[in-house]
């Protein structure tokens, strides 16, 4: 089922934007600081591979800037070539939307301190990420306390902790489900249906699809949810 999920979502992705159209409706704009020579690249995902839209040449000057046409808002990746570098600290994902965009990052940290604002698409997606750290932070803390009531034979301690850290798991998909049926009027919704929820569990597929606004349902991830839903009931007929 796992290879299925990945399949329809990696396969289904149509680069709904043209760099050379005319007609730009997206900026984006930013500085990298710290970066006095390199190379950036505006991305998006096409057959499972990334793919580049434009190509930003970074020499004595940390700013750039880049415009293109989409017609929809979907997950793009900025991504830095650092030449001989081997970190993997390469790329940013963020949600496109029509409209001016800024990211702003250093070349030290470049995932972890980029500032990405213009898109409500975007907002919403850093506060689910934002409340998710928070839960896999508390798992984790069960975790070791779970680890060090084992190591201490503590068995009714460790037992309990168990329990904890089952309960903090299934918090963390409600919470995914949750978002997605709030935010249902936006693009976001779906995707995080399909890349957060579809692959613990297809328990509330349905209440999310049939929570999303016609728009959405009709948007890039909403035909790929439609199409994966589609695809898990006929499997399971």
């Amino acid at each position: 089922m796992k290879k299925i999920f990945i399949l329809l979502l990696t396969t289904s992705f149509i680069i709904a934007c043209n760099k050379k159209s005319g007609d730009d409706n997206l900026k984006i704009v930013g500085n990298i600081e710290g970066l006095s020579q390199g190379k950036l690249y505006l991305q998006t995902v096409k057959d499972s591979a990334l793919v580049t839209l434009d190509s930003m040449i970074i020499k004595g000057n940390s700013h750039f800037e880049t415009s293109l046409h989409i017609e929809e808002p979907q997950v793009m990746y900025l991504s830095l070539d650092r030449g001989t570098s081997l970190s993997e600290d390469n790329y940013i994902l963020f949600f496109a939307e029509p409209g001016e965009l800024k990211i702003n990052s250093t070349l030290s940290h470049f995932f972890a301190d980029a500032k990405i604002e213009g898109s409500e698409n975007q907002k919403l997606y850093q506060n689910y990420l934002d409340t998710k750290k928070k839960i896999l932070t508390a798992k984790n803390d069960l975790i070791r306390a779970q680890v060090l009531a084992d190591k201490n034979n503590q068995e009714a301690a460790s037992d309990s902790l168990l329990t904890l850290i089952g309960k903090t798991d299934k918090r963390m998909y409600l919470n995914a489900v949750n978002f997605s049926v709030k935010n249902k009027d936006k693009a976001v919704a779906a995707y995080i249906a399909l890349t957060e929820v579809a692959p613990l569990s297809h328990v509330y597929l349905d209440t999310i699809s049939n929570a999303l606004t016609p728009e959405v349902k009709k948007s890039l991830y909403g035909k790929i949810l439609t199409d994966y839903i589609e695809e898990v009931k006929s499997i399971n007929q």
